[in-house]
């Protein structure tokens, strides 16, 4: 591709949400950090100018595009507009078609046409029932999309809208393709017809989520408009969108019946498996309206003077399997609308939910990530299983995974950040464990604010092997023990009056069944 002579290199994102409402009462300002958001629309149209004139826009061409750009304006509309304008034509392809193709390829693709690709290329302008301009314009658009145009790798996957009861927004989440660093400087415009909102802008530690909380809660009124902008290395940088947005719907329940500090006055009984496959543990075994009275009654069995036994869903929703799939990950992810079904049923009779990650060769952030819209929830918790954490060249079945202590934390930075940031109540934060080299470096797990991190006894067998591996794998506060008990592998399997009645060690704040 021609070198291209950028003042400042930038990338633009316009987000467009379609929506439905009453009306927006919205002040004209913007949440910024270090970044004048006015200033960097107008660079980006000198960028784009540059990239595919080798010259800044005139003040006309400012003139042009300045007002709609970040407001209505998407990105590509602008590129796909200076490629089929006159000046290109004539300043770049000298004003000749195979001129224009030529020019068009090694801008868009950094590569010269095939002969047929140009014969083609020169054939589809020449014929075109649409005027040359138009024919220009749907040419470089046309290619545009080919290239999936992104000169420096900076987008934004998804907009996420958190909504409240009243069905008006309250957070505008953007999840980047990339890490932001929490010292680089980053704004957020967002405007409903034309009108930018005032509010704050927020980073999450360890992710790639940058959302504006905005000052009051926005009716939804038309269409939503958004911009990230982050300064790297001096640079300031703007992201497209790759994908459509989507809508977090508002809590209905009290959160106020779901207690701040989990196991204060609890202990938590789950029933554990997959919700389609009975193959996978108890809970597979039913519907969800029939695993509650089941939970219901052998958390009932558990209750005593200082805390009450509470029933639980340990819901394996990435499951391990032995073939690669789509993805090549050796693992399934299960749908959010089957889990949201047992979410609903749990919420509904005061249970909790865990969501349990086996994720292959993937990593545990990346399958957590996926079920975030369901770990809003008060009642909804998150479980990784190390065992099924394989490295590249390893499968699922052939031998026990492991996981760097430093890849959990990550994991626990993540959902403490979303817990705090949305003020939930306490999550559970549980890791499986049978064997010491599953978990490696455990002594540097961190202990995250808005978690009760759990490590859990798992493994099958007779009473002593099960109590020899829960006196290694036992921790102290501030960290939390859990115990695994296998309906039809263990033998002698405990009744619930004597786990109560563990020593030494300690009685286990969550009890699995299996």
């Amino acid at each position: 591709m021609r070198r291209r002579f950028l003042r400042i290199l930038l990338v633009s994102l316009v987000a467009i949400v379609a929506a439905t409402a009453t009306t927006a009462q919205n002040s004209p300002a913007f949440a910024q950090n270090s970044i004048n958001p006015d200033l960097a629309e107008i660079e980006r149209i000198h960028a784009v100018y540059n990239d595919f004139l080798r010259r800044d826009a005139t003040p006309a061409e400012i003139e042009r595009f300045a007002p709609r750009l970040g407001i209505g304006q998407i990105e590509n509309d602008v590129r796909a507009r200076v490629l089929a304008s006159r000046a290109y034509f004539n300043e770049t392809a000298g004003s000749t078609r195979q001129g224009f193709v030529n020019a068009i390829f090694n801008d868009v693709l950094d590569r010269n046409p095939t002969p047929n690709e140009l014969t083609r290329s020169k054939r589809e302008l020449f014929r075109s029932k649409k005027s040359l301009l138009k024919a220009r314009q749907a040419f470089a658009e046309k290619m545009l999309a080919r290239a999936d145009y992104d000169p420096d790798d900076f987008a934004v996957r998804e907009l996420v809208v958190h909504q409240n009861a009243a069905g008006d927004i309250v957070r505008f989440a953007f999840e980047m393709e990339k890490p932001i660093e929490r010292t680089d400087p980053v704004a957020i415009t967002v405007s409903i017809r034309g009108n930018k909102l005032s509010g704050t802008t927020k980073v999450r530690a360890f992710e790639n989520i940058v959302s504006l909380v905005p000052d009051t809660p926005v009716p939804r009124d038309g269409k939503i408009v958004g911009l990230v902008f982050v300064e790297q290395d001096g640079v300031t940088k703007l992201a497209d969108l790759s994908a459509p947005a989507r809508r977090i719907p508002p809590r209905t329940v009290d959160e106020r019946q779901w207690p701040d500090k989990v196991f204060e006055d609890q202990r938590i009984i789950a029933y554990y498996g997959n919700h389609v496959s009975p193959l996978l543990g108890i809970l597979g075994e039913t519907g969800p309206e029939a695993a509650v009275g089941r939970v219901q009654r052998q958390a009932a069995r558990f209750d005593a003077p200082d805390k009450k036994g509470v029933g639980a869903f340990e819901m394996i929703v990435t499951v391990a399997q032995r073939s690669a799939g789509r993805d090549g990950n050796y693992s399934h992810p299960s749908n959010l609308e089957d889990v949201s079904r047992w979410i609903d049923v749990a919420e509904a009779n005061g249970l909790h939910v865990i969501l349990d990650i086996q994720p292959g060769r993937s990593d545990f952030l990346t399958e957590s990530r996926r079920y975030e819209s369901l770990l809003m929830r008060p009642n909804v918790h998150l479980a990784l299983d190390p065992e099924w954490r394989m490295k590249p060249w390893q499968r699922p079945g052939q031998l026990v995974g492991s996981v760097e202590a430093a890849e959990v934390n990550q994991v626990s930075a993540w959902l403490s950040n979303l817990t705090i940031e949305n003020d939930l109540p306490e999550k559970m934060f549980i890791l499986h464990q049978f064997q010491t080299r599953m978990i490696k470096n455990r002594d540097t797990l961190i202990d995250r604010p808005g978690l009760a991190t759990v490590i859990h006894a798992d493994g099958f067998g007779g009473r002593a092997i099960k109590q020899q591996t829960y006196s290694i794998l036992k921790v102290d506060p501030p960290f939390y023990n859990g115990f695994k008990l296998f309906i039809d592998e263990d033998t002698g399997i405990y009744q619930p009056s004597e786990v109560l009645q563990f020593s030494p060690n300690p009685v286990p704040d969550l009890v699995t069944y299996q």
